[in-house]
């Protein structure tokens, strides 16, 4: 019997038909579209996947074992990294092994590379590739993103597993380190965007580099690669202890002592503040025959030369008293500017958390552009201070320095009399001399800033050449000491100093002194009762003794 062809054609034709998929997946399989004909999630779009450091792979090179034949059962394959990985409890052992097709093991132990220490599953907690680097499929090229930013997201990660105190404790270590690192300069550099601050995996890589100069200059301390000439005591400052009485005491008690020296000096000098605002409220709201506050002397119609002469000629005949000469107005002014360019330059870096510091970061061009205005202010205010200093050193030489600066019992009493008046318990204000005591307050407040910002700024300065002699306690406490006294610094200025010499209704909107260095007798006399009654007094002592002596004319040949 003759059987005709055309009966197997339809059948055969349907069969060459549904194993064309299969033949083309088997033999195409290297291009990812027919992963995504079911594998459809956005990661493992052909956009995103593009952007990817594996975008040159396909599928079948890290899912190895899988044929991408849905008629064909999936051969799982088995080894010692899969094994690892099953007993890490990863989600996708296969794909985890297959990291080590590509990427050397940096131990030993293939698949099993905590940190470079060997796991056989039996320290749940330890970290594999994909929890330090993420999905696969998203993980771009170091070179694509910005240094900050990569750096960013690498700490992230890190500070993710080492932040946590329960997975920290199972390997005894501590959680706090996170805290500390997090107030080191490195972190708040890298914060700020800094292109050139380092990572955690900058200093304490996770794998071994595989360069031999990389690997010789890790052995010596990583902290070489960017401080020059960094010594086995400059290494030590980067050691992430906690600041406590046990591990860090210095620190520790600096920190104390800085952090109550601020609230109580703030305290009051808020109070003071606040006091002398309700006193004027008081004030306004009564008449004048029910204000009870006296001015001060006055001068009179003496003879100008005779005002001059009691005075030293700080009395001028055009009806104004010199407070400040122009030497003194010089230092004040370079002062004030360095104060600024310093307190606007130095906020981002002690408190990088808060939005300004980034925007002004931005206004100075730049975190590296902003360390050159901070060196430079900070030399502008070494010379005010020099400045200064010189100028004592000439005035005492001649003899016209007449420390009217320094503090005295009277001072304590004027501020005892001062609160009572403004609490409304004396019915004047006390009457003060050349200086008041808040006038001194500032004065030596801003002495003992100097002091502390200059000495604590070289340290923080040039650090490697400093900590070749000094304790590593030296340069914690230098930093603490230049971050808390510039806070400090910061407010006292403005909450104390622009409140008496800027904000005070007697001189608003500001006094003019530190410009022109002149008052009137009219504010003197309010401001400096004391002195300016003693100038009264012995101009009309002198004027009287002159009177009754008896001139050349008069006397007997």
């Amino acid at each position: 019997m003759r059987v005709s062809a055309s009966r197997y054609a339809l059948p055969l034709l349907l069969a060459l038909t549904a194993s064309l998929p299969a033949f083309a997946a088997t033999g195409d399989s290297d291009d990812p579209k027919w992963c995504r004909n079911c594998h459809n999630d956005p990661q493992f779009s052909a956009v995103k996947f593009k952007q990817s450091a594996h975008t040159a792979q396909s599928c079948r090179d890290c899912h190895t074992g899988y044929q991408f034949n849905p008629h064909e059962p999936v051969e799982e394959p088995s080894g010692p990294e899969i094994d690892a990985a099953k007993k890490r409890g990863l989600k996708n052992p296969v794909a985890m092994a297959a990291c080590m097709d590509c990427h050397d093991a940096p131990s030993d132990v293939p698949g099993a590379f905590p940190h470079g220490k060997k796991n056989d599953g039996t320290k749940p907690g330890l970290p594999y590739c994909l929890d330090c680097h993420g999905d696969p499929h998203e993980i771009q090229l170091m070179k694509s993103q910005p240094p900050a930013v990569r750096r960013e997201a690498m700490n992230k990660r890190c500070i993710g597993c080492h932040g946590d105190a329960k997975r920290m404790a199972k390997f005894g270590k501590s959680a706090a380190t996170v805290t500390a690192y997090e107030h080191t300069m490195h972190a708040i550099k890298l914060d700020l965007g800094s292109p050139d601050a380092p990572g955690c995996a900058d200093c304490h890589p996770a794998h071994p580099p595989a360069d031999e100069k990389k690997a010789a200059l890790l052995a010596a301390g990583p902290c070489i690669k960017c401080h020059v000439g960094a010594d086995p005591g400059f290494r030590a400052l980067a050691n992430h202890k906690p600041v406590t009485p046990k591990d860090r005491p210095v620190s520790f008690y600096t920190l104390k002592f800085f952090a109550w020296l601020t609230f109580l000096t703030i305290l009051g000098l808020s109070l003071h503040v606040l006091l002398d605002a309700i006193n004027v409220l008081r004030r306004a709201r009564q008449t004048p025959r029910k204000r009870h506050d006296k001015a001060g002397p006055e001068l009179g119609d003496l003879d100008p030369a005779l005002l001059a002469s009691v005075s030293g000629g700080r009395i001028e005949p055009k009806g104004t008293v010199l407070r400040f000469d122009v030497n003194q107005r010089i230092a004040h002014g370079l002062m004030a500017l360095s104060f600024t360019l310093l307190a606007l330059t130095g906020w981002p870096l002690s408190s990088h958390g808060v939005g300004a510091s980034h925007f002004l970061v931005g206004v100075f061009g730049g975190l590296q552009s902003a360390g050159v205005v901070h060196r430079v202010a900070a030399v502008g205010l070494i010379i005010a201070c020099l400045y200064h200093l010189t100028y004592l050193g000439v005035q005492f030489a001649r003899g016209r320095l007449h420390f009217t600066m320094l503090p005295t019992a009277k001072d304590l009493r004027d501020l005892v009399a001062n609160l009572g008046w403004l609490l409304g318990l004396r019915s004047a204000k006390p009457a003060y001399a050349r200086f008041s005591y808040f006038e001194k307050f500032d004065y030596w407040a801003v002495f003992w800033g100097c002091v502390i910002m200059v000495g604590s700024g070289l340290v923080r300065w040039f650090p490697t050449q400093v900590m070749r002699y000094a304790p590593t306690w030296l340069y914690e406490v230098a930093s603490i000491a230049h971050t808390d006294e510039a806070l400090l610094a910061g407010l006292a200025i403005f909450v104390w100093h622009f409140y008496n010499v800027h904000l005070r209704p007697a001189v608003f909107p500001m006094s003019w002194v530190f410009l022109t260095g002149r008052m009137s007798y009219e504010e003197h006399a309010e401001e400096h009762g004391a002195e300016h009654a003693a100038w009264l007094a012995a101009a009309q002592a002198k004027a009287e003794a002159q009177a009754v002596a008896p001139t050349d004319e008069k006397r007997e040949p």
